[in-house]
């Protein structure tokens, strides 16, 4: 599907592009997450690449639309959303994430109907991090960023209030930013849509990976270079798939045997048919019934953790049936069970400034348009971006210099 517009004076303005084989990927093998996102697309002319992503079994980045438009602002965000929905009549709710800066709530909850709407964990951390420059903090600062993922990622408002807590004891101030976001849009105890706190990688990574790597000059050839690396990595999944035969895809697999390990040395305690008390050094309440558990680590990541895999075993159960169909080895292949073909675009039909093409033919790049302080908020959000310790949850370093012991 694709849709140009221009102005009345022949300028290009938006440009939407989906392939069929992704939204059918999509539909039949991935959740039903979509991830927003606005990238500089690095040209002369300041054009801004919107895209609207999904996440395969693997968790890997399947591009289900993109636009090309000469600014963003509000109108054009809700006119790609407006394409989006045309290329995906989908039937299911759809759960949207994006920046909570862009404003993004009201455009996806009018044009998709029974959708949810969810804060970005990876830009919200981005912001929680830059919020807490300062010598406001003391010593618990490193802690901070730790227990908003844990708040995040609980399953249970009792776990959400207890790392908010946490926050709190460590700095009123950073409990008053963190606050006063609604947590019903990134919470996953208050959140309706799908699970999705988890996912804290930057999604757009790999489209300003494509964009850095393409050396072409005009609009045109360097559209039609980044397309083809959507074509690339639409064949390029399809093919790594064909020798595998676990029942989940690799990442997932290992993840369940690492979770295996752990769970041979745990007690399982009978509270009732549903409920079980898991004993590793501390208690942890696994419902069967909802598929929960009290460290937070089973329904979020749809896979069950060390706690829910002892009580499966102990009750004899499959534990394939408890892991999420999304992440089968059948789904990912039906994520990329339609091939692409290289894609070719005459390039004559979009002419540079001077063309001696007939002026009703005639498609001229956009004006040097950018709204004021768009560049700024990239500069700044790039400024404001931190490492965060996987060990310690510190700022400022990495889990390889980390020094705690």
């Amino acid at each position: 599907m694709v849709n140009l517009v221009v102005g009345e004076d022949r300028r290009f303005q938006r440009l939407f592009l989906s392939f069929q084989s992704c939204l059918h990927g999509f539909q039949t093998g991935c959740r039903p997450l979509l991830f927003l996102d606005a990238i500089p697309f690095k040209s002369r002319y300041h054009e801004i690449l919107l895209t609207a992503s999904a996440l395969d079994g693997d968790d890997g980045v399947l591009p289900v639309a993109l636009a090309l438009v000469d600014v963003e602002t509000d109108e054009t965000w809700r006119w790609f959303l407006e394409q989006l929905k045309v290329a995906l009549p989908s039937l299911r709710a759809l759960t949207f994430v994006s920046d909570r800066e862009k404003g993004l709530m009201t455009s996806v909850l009018e044009i998709f109907e029974n959708a949810h709407h969810g804060y970005s964990i990876h830009y919200l951390m981005e912001d929680f991090m830059r919020s807490l420059r300062g010598p406001f903090l003391g010593d618990g600062k490193p802690s901070l960023t730790y227990y908003l993922l844990a708040a995040a990622r609980a399953d249970r408002l009792d776990g959400f209030k207890v790392y908010t807590e946490q926050i709190r004891r460590v700095s009123p101030r950073a409990y008053d930013w963190v606050m006063q976001i609604e947590s019903k849009h990134w919470a996953c105890a208050l959140f309706e849509g799908e699970p999705y706190s988890h996912i804290t990688s930057d999604v757009a990574e790999i489209y300003s990976k494509w964009i850095e790597e393409s050396q072409e000059t005009s609009i045109v050839q360097r559209l039609v270079a980044f397309v083809n690396k959507i074509v690339e990595l639409v064949n390029s999944s399809q093919e790594k798939s064909k020798p595998w035969f676990s029942q989940l895809v690799p990442s997932k697999e290992e993840s369940l045997v690492e979770e295996c390990k752990k769970a041979s040395t745990l007690k399982v305690f009978f509270c009732s048919d549903t409920l079980f008390e898991v004993h590793d050094g501390s208690v942890q309440l696994v419902d069967m019934s909802n598929q929960t558990c009290s460290c937070y680590g089973w329904k979020p990541t749809g896979l069950p953790c060390q706690h829910a895999i002892a009580v499966l075993n102990t009750k004899g159960r499959n534990l394939y049936d408890y892991c999420s169909s999304f992440f089968t080895v059948d789904s990912y292949r039906l994520t990329y069970s339609v091939s692409l073909g290289a894609v070719a675009i005459d390039l004559s039909l979009v002419e540079n400034e001077g063309s001696s093409k007939e002026e009703d033919e005639q498609v001229l790049p956009p004006l040097f348009s950018r709204v004021q302080g768009v560049e700024k908020r990239i500069k700044d959000r790039k400024r404001g971006r931190s490492v965060c310790c996987t060990k310690c949850g510190g700022v400022g370093h990495n889990k390889a210099t980390c020094k705690d012991d």
